[in-house]
C-alpha cells in the first residue's frame, strides 16, 4: 500500500486556518516579499492548493510566476515544524494497522499489509478505515490518496493515478492492463531527458518499452535500462522497510537569497552550517570520518569534493577547516548560489579527551555546550563571528530542514 497525502502542505495550512479553505494558496518554501525582487525569484511554489491547482499553478513554479498565472493566489510562508507534527501523527495513525511502514518522505509513506490485510478485499476495507482515522485524527481537509498492489511500484503508480483523495487496487492479474494505461512520464524515475531519450530510440509507450531489448536498453541506460524494462512489466523486488536503516551521513544544504561572491560571507555561512551538522553527529552520538562540501553556483552549475579523517570527528570547526580547504582549491570568485557540507562514513563514538590541553579544553567546552543545546534548543549559542547568520526554515522533503 502507498499513502500519498494530497497537496500535503497547502492541506495542512487551510486545516490550521478556516479562511484559507476553499481559497488558492500556495505554500512557498522560504519567506515571499514582492519588494524584493532578486529574492522572490528564488522563491518556489513548494505545494499549491487544489483550488491553486486547478487555476495552473503547480509545485515548484517560481512565486513570481505562480501570481501572474493566479493574481488572487494567497502565498503562505511554509511552517516546517507544523509539517512535522502532522507527518508524526499520521505515521502513528499507519502503525495501528501494521507494523510495516516505511516512511519515503514527510508525505509518504509505504506500508505492507499483506499478513495484516489478508487479501486485496481487505486491503480496501483497511484503506478506507485509515481514511475514517486520518480524518479524526488531522482533520477533515487533509487526506490521501492510495495505492494497492503487489509491489512498492505498483502501489505507487496507483496513488499517483487517482487525486486527489484517491484509491486505486491493482491485484496483479491487472497490472498490464493497468500499467497500459499510463504514460511514460508517470513512472517515478522516467524525466524529461530519459522520456526524450527512450523517444529517439523510438520507444514512446509502456507496450514499446516492454517489447524493447532489454540488451539495447543496457547499452542506452547502464544498469538504469534494466530497471525501465522491469517496471514495464510492474516487477519491483524492493521491500518495504519498517525499520531505521544506520544513518549514513548528515549535512544540509542552502540556497541564498542572493548570489554571493565575497570570501568571508561564503566562510562563515559554511561555519555556520558545519557547527549545526557537528551538533547533530554529537546529539546522535556519532563521528564522521569523512567531510563533503557542494557549491551550486549562479548558472547551476555545481561541484563537489570530499575529503576523508585519519580519525573520525564530530567537532565544526575541523569539519569546516577541511570543507573550506576543498572549496579553495576550485572556487574562481563565480557567484554561488548554493553551499553544502556533509558529514559521511559514520561511526558511533564519542570524541575521547587529548594529550593536548588545547584540545582538552575544546572538548571541555563543546560539552558545555551540547548540554545547553540539549536544554534550549539549537540556536541557544552561536560564535561571534556569525551572530548575524539566520538561516531562514524551508519546507521540504523532510521535518528536520527547519532545524537548521
Amino acid at each position: 500500500m502507498h499513502v500519498d497525502m494530497n497537496s500535503y502542505f497547502a492541506s495542512v495550512e487551510q486545516q490550521a486556518n478556516p479562511f484559507l479553505r476553499g481559497k488558492a494558496i500556495g505554500v512557498t518554501g522560504k519567506a515571499f516579499d514582492l519588494t524584493r525582487q532578486a529574492e522572490s525569484q528564488r522563491s518556489i511554489i513548494a505545494t499549491a492548493s487544489r483550488e491553486a491547482k486547478k487555476l495552473g499553478v503547480r509545485t515548484a513554479m517560481s512565486t513570481v510566476e505562480a501570481m501572474r498565472i493566479c493574481p488572487s493566489l494567497i502565498i503562505v510562508p511554509g511552517d516546517p515544524e507544523k509539517y512535522s507534527d502532522i507527518t508524526h501523527r499520521f505515521v502513528q495513525l499507519f502503525y495501528e494497522f501494521t507494523d510495516q511502514v516505511e516512511q519515503a518522505s514527510v508525505d509518504e509513506c509505504y506500508l505492507d499489509v499483506s499478513k495484516d490485510a489478508g487479501d486485496y478485499f481487505g486491503a480496501t476495507i483497511m484503506a478506507q478505515q485509515m481514511r475514517e482515522r486520518l480524518r479524526e485524527i488531522c482533520g477533515e481537509c487533509i487526506t490521501a490518496s492510495i495505492g494497492i498492489g503487489p509491489n512498492k511500484l505498483i502501489a505507487k503508480l496507483g496513488s499517483e493515478s487517482h487525486k486527489p483523495n484517491g484509491l486505486t487496487v491493482v491485484p496483479p492479474e491487472r497490472v498490464i492492463d493497468f500499467l497500459n494505461t499510463l504514460q511514460l512520464r508517470d513512472f517515478c524515475g522516467i524525466g524529461c531527458r530519459t522520456e526524450q531519450h527512450l523517444a529517439e530510440l523510438g520507444i514512446t509507450t509502456v507496450q514499446s518499452l516492454r517489447d524493447a531489448d532489454v540488451n539495447m536498453l543496457t547499452r542506452e541506460f547502464k544498469s538504469w535500462g534494466r530497471w525501465l524494462h522491469e517496471a514495464a512489466f510492474g516487477r519491483d523486488h524492493f521491500p518495504v522497510v519498517s525499520v531505521d536503516e544506520a544513518q549514513k551521513s548528515v549535512g544540509h544544504s542552502y540556497t541564498f537569497p542572493r548570489d554571493i561572491d565575497d570570501v568571508r560571507e561564503i566562510k562563515r555561512n559554511l561555519l555556520a552550517m558545519a557547527d549545526k551538522v557537528a551538533w547533530r553527529l554529537r546529539r546522535n552520538g556519532m563521528l564522521a570520518g569523512l567531510v563533503s562540501v557542494c557549491i551550486r553556483f549562479n548558472d547551476l552549475e555545481s561541484h563537489s569534493q570530499q575529503h576523508r579523517f585519519r580519525e573520525p570527528t564530530a567537532d565544526g570547526l575541523t569539519l569546516f577547516k577541511i570543507a573550506w580547504s576543498l572549496v579553495e582549491k576550485w572556487w574562481d570568485g563565480t557567484p554561488v548560489r548554493l553551499i553544502g557540507i556533509t558529514a559521511g562514513m559514520l561511526t558511533p563514538g564519542v570524541e575521547t579527551n587529548s594529550l593536548f590541553k588545547e584540545k582538552q579544553k575544546a572538548l571541555s567546552v563543546t560539552g558545555a555546550l551540547d548540554k545547553i543545546q540539549t536544554r534550549y534548543g539549537s540556536s541557544s549559542w552561536t560564535r561571534a563571528s556569525l551572530v548575524d547568520i539566520k538561516f531562514r526554515a524551508r519546507s521540504s522533503g523532510w521535518h528536520y530542514d527547519h532545524e537548521i
